[in-house]
């Protein structure tokens, strides 16, 4: 290297003071600082702030050092560079860090006291997060941090979807989604866990409405009160008479079409399964595919609500043995098998997650 340039660390040996030294002169001089009255084109970037739910992780750190090379890139091309830094300080992995920390249940102490808590855990950890973002040398706006649950923060997301609100951008409806009894939240897709299961497979007799009768089989015999139709491969040869007729489903009595559609596994139990609201993904599916109406038929609590007739307020477990236990002395109940099976699971409460 030629020129007068002449690096201010040179030692093998790092010395923090050194580092922290080079900080405060960027810092001091305003290096990284965005200025809107340079006259260059501004160059935004807006990135998912890090969680303060724990110590940075090194993939979010490596995440951010990649981002870093974009903002320097740019302010070498001549942009004036806008690269903020803030902390998400919202959602339940604070809570859960701080249960955890604390030994205490958000459910079971004064609320305010609890939120105290968790300012205290965020406070620490963004902190440390702070520090460890300096010491890469990220070239970020740090004289400007945002913070999610800061009043101006919340003050521009609210006014931000009330815009899009008035712009009819924005509408209400009743969606499935992933939701942990024990958490009491839904759960983002990346966030379950699958977990084999021991389980039993229950042979359930359906009694058809002018005589005879289909067998099902299922893992989830609790959700008979919410059962919508009963499909079967449309080229599975054993049950092409069903075509058009319906069944009633047991213990309830309620009539249901036999539908015939590809989604139904001629290899699975007997070929014939119940479509009901919510026992798998495949059933959220159909159910939008058919427009079927749903029965929610667990609450959020993970109990049999007023929909499951005298098995409400059971747990779904609880709910279970007891309907197979009925289906067995109406003589609905053919048989049951063993199996191991996968089932989503919330990844913090390790619970099965109903839709």
């Amino acid at each position: 290297m030629t020129g007068g340039f002449k690096p201010k660390i040179v030692e093998k040996r790092w010395n923090p003071a050194l580092e922290k030294q080079v900080f405060d002169q960027w810092v001091s001089e305003g290096v990284y600082r965005f200025n809107p009255e340079t006259g260059k084109p501004v160059y935004s970037i807006d990135t998912p702030p890090p969680y303060a739910s724990g110590r940075w992780h090194v993939g979010g750190a490596t995440h951010y050092a990649q981002i870093d090379m974009v903002a320097r890139y740019k302010r070498m091309r001549g942009y004036e560079v806008l690269f903020a830094f803030g902390i998400d300080r919202n959602g339940l992995p604070v809570e859960i860090e701080v249960e955890k920390k604390h030994r205490v249940s958000a459910k079971e102490i004064p609320r305010e006291k609890f939120l105290d808590l968790c300012r205290k855990f965020l406070d620490e950890v963004e902190a440390e997060i702070i520090s460890t973002a300096k010491r890469m040398g990220m070239s970020c706006d740090f004289e400007h941090i945002y913070r999610t649950d800061s009043p101006e923060y919340r003050a521009l997301t609210q006014a931000t979807f009330i815009e899009l609100w008035k712009r009819n951008l924005i509408y209400v409806d009743d969606r499935p989604t992933n939701w942990c009894p024990v958490c009491g939240t839904t759960i983002a897709d990346a966030e379950l866990e699958y977990l084999e299961v021991d389980t039993y497979l229950n042979y359930v007799k359906f009694p058809l409405k002018n005589g005879g009768d289909v067998v099902i089989a299922t893992t989830r015999p609790e959700l008979l009160c919410s059962c919508a139709a009963v499909i079967y491969h449309p080229e599975d040869e054993r049950y092409q008479s069903l075509e058009g007729k319906a069944a009633l489903v047991p213990l309830y009595g309620r009539e249901v079409p036999i539908l015939a559609h590809p989604s139904a596994k001629p290899e699975f139990g007997t070929g014939i399964a119940m479509i009901c609201s919510y026992g798998d993904y495949t059933d959220i599916r159909l159910f939008r595919e058919l427009g079927l109406k749903p029965v929610i038929a667990i609450d959020a609590e993970g109990r049999m609500n007023e929909h499951a007739g005298a098995y409400k307020g059971l747990k779904v477990e609880e709910a279970r043995e007891r309907i197979v236990a009925d289906l067995e002395k109406s003589g609905y109940l053919v048989k049951r098998e063993k199996v191991r099976h996968k089932v989503p699971a919330c990844w913090r409460s390790k619970n099965p997650v109903e839709f």
